[in-house]
């Protein structure tokens, strides 16, 4: 026994320190090497989804500006005509339109039209306050020009807001503008609260004009940790931050994630050759479990196929094995359903799981096509099989998993339902009846087919599987009397 026994123990400890020492030594290294790579491709992404997200802030800017840009142009038009007649101090109907423009743009707080020939016209939202505004900026060869302010703010944080001013086509005047850039600040708080960093929006001086971090600083300063791009249609600066743990993490860490590594490929080492051993057994193992299924008639499992190495290709083998002894053994070979002989097996597997002192109610259906021979006299048996088989396709359709259908013979079909009850039942009688009451297609053609169906359930209906068949095949005769196409329960 001492004869067989030690030079085993000899083999695996050979075999443990060999697999310990060829896994440790390549590990560490791939370790180190792949941390720094794991680091570097963190650190290029994270830059990378915050070019994506100034890009998008940057985008909406220059959309917002431009649209308010394209609006002052489109007002401006409606006050060309006003301007050059007489000044007015009641409402022109340009007024009315800039009001109704207004309510329906939140996005804007109030218009200014200024000349030298009229009083200035304000026009404002009914909420908001009228507004002092000083003398313009404007020149001649300017479009338009924009002005960022921050009003004196209503919260602690303040309200950034934006005037376009845009000459009136006949040169006597301009319009004002005032523009809210709310969306813009909740868009640096959303892209910071996503990448957990601080986005700052300033003007060409570097005044800060939005702060998603709420920092103190009122100018941007230049430094290596901040990713910038300016606005083409404002010249204004977003940025974002980056903390300095976040581009240079600490050595200490990455000494630890190697120290790591290292102590759990030794650990894989020591206990590598048992596990590889019981990784060897375990086909066998399965395989002796298939056979013992095969055994009990249980043909409904599969072995792994997808190594390429033997066990994958006896896997294989075994498969097609399994498929062959399902399609004549327990399947029916015009429909493809289980058998009389699969149904009634697992009819009995249901009666096993029953325990002593719990029982768990199931039903039995057994359905009959009506009329099916006169249907196979007229049109043919070719016709017949077409009519079966869709006839199964249906009712394979309207009882889907956990029940089964099986075909019990010629144009009997079975049917176990687990878990039933008197709700369940009515609902899956219904469902059968209107089913088949619009007709199935056969050949192209929408055939009209009756069906006789009697239920019985377990335990009431019988307690063994000889008095369940029995019961539901006396319900279903009773359907017949009862003029054939109906549901009759025992």
């Amino acid at each position: 026994m001492m004869h067989h026994w030690m030079p085993r123990l000899g083999l695996r400890y050979r075999f443990a320190v060999a697999i310990t020492v060829g896994i440790l030594l390549p590990t560490s290294l791939v370790s180190l090497l792949t941390y720094r790579l794991i680091d570097n491709q963190a650190e290029q992404s994270a830059h990378t989804r915050i070019e994506r997200s100034l890009a998008v802030i940057d985008d909406q800017l220059t959309n917002t500006i431009h649209t308010a840009e394209a609006d002052a142009r489109w007002m401006s038009q409606l006050f060309s005509d006003d301007i050059s007649s007489e000044p007015s101090l009641a409402p022109t109907e340009s007024n009315r339109m800039i009001e109704l423009f207004l309510e329906e743009h939140e996005q804007y707080r109030y218009i200014i039209i200024r000349s030298d020939h009229r009083p200035d016209v304000v026009i404002s939202r009914p909420s908001q306050p009228k507004p002092v505004v000083k003398t313009s900026a404007f020149t001649p060869d300017s479009a338009s020009i924009h002005h960022p302010i921050v009003l004196p703010p209503s919260t602690p944080n303040g309200r950034l807001e934006a005037a376009i001013e845009t000459q009136l086509p006949d040169s006597k005047g301009y319009l004002i503008i005032n523009l809210s850039l709310e969306p813009i600040t909740n868009v640096l708080s959303n892209e910071a609260s996503a990448h957990g960093i601080r986005f700052i929006l300033a003007d060409p001086n570097s005044t800060i004009l939005a702060d998603s971090g709420h920092g103190t600083e009122a100018i941007l300063e230049q430094s290596s940790s901040l990713q910038l791009v300016t606005n083409s249609t404002t010249e204004w600066q977003i940025a974002a931050e980056l903390p300095h743990d976040r581009i240079y993490p600490a050595a200490m860490s990455a000494i630890r994630s190697t120290a790591f590594i290292i102590v759990l490929a030794l650990l894989i080492g020591l206990f590598a050759a048992a596990l590889l051993a019981a990784r060897f057994i375990r086909p066998i193992r399965m395989y002796r479990e298939a056979f013992g299924r095969m055994a009990d008639g249980d043909l409904s499992f599969a072995m792994p196929a997808a190594a390429r190495d033997e066990w994958g290709k006896l896997g294989a083998s075994f498969n097609r094995m399994l498929k062959s002894l399902q399609l004549h053994a327990f399947s029916d070979p015009l429909t493809g359903l289980p058998d009389r002989r699969r149904m009634l097996q697992l009819i009995e597997q249901q009666f096993k799981m029953n325990k002593p002192d719990e029982t768990s109610p199931f039903a039995i259906w057994f359905i009959d096509v009506d009329n099916f021979k006169q249907m196979n006299d007229t049109r043919g048996h070719a016709f017949g099989d077409d009519v079966v088989r869709q006839v199964a396709f249906e009712l394979q359709k309207l009882m889907p998993s956990p029940n089964v259908v099986s075909r019990f013979g010629g144009d009997e079909f079975v049917m176990l339902m687990p878990g039933a009850n008197d709700l369940s039942l009515k609902a899956h009688a219904t469902r059968l009846q209107e089913r088949f009451e619009r007709g199935i297609n056969v050949r192209g053609d929408l055939l009209r087919v009756q069906l006789s169906v009697g239920v019985a359930v377990y335990p009431k209906d019988g307690e063994t599987l000889d008095q369940l068949i029995a019961s539901a095949d006396m319900a279903m005769y009773k359907a017949k009397r009862k003029g054939k196409n109906n549901i009759q329960f025992h």
